[in-house]
């Protein structure tokens, strides 16, 4: 592999991982309203069952 062509995919992860924290921070942040609705529809008596994240690592097969 040549250089350049190193140093565009050496820029390529590194994109891929911004977007990835930026992804992250966002996931977290519905997560947290989520919840907030939740207990807020609870306080009025709505018992609302969450189901359990998936948090299995995605194949690669």
């Amino acid at each position: 592999m040549g250089a350049s062509s190193s140093r565009s995919a050496t820029g390529q992860v590194n994109a891929l991982t911004e977007e990835m924290a930026t992804l992250k921070g966002q996931f977290a942040t519905q997560g947290e309203q989520m919840s907030m609705i939740v207990r807020a529809l609870q306080m009025f008596g709505l018992q609302i069952a969450m189901p359990a994240p998936d948090l299995a690592p995605p194949s690669t097969s």
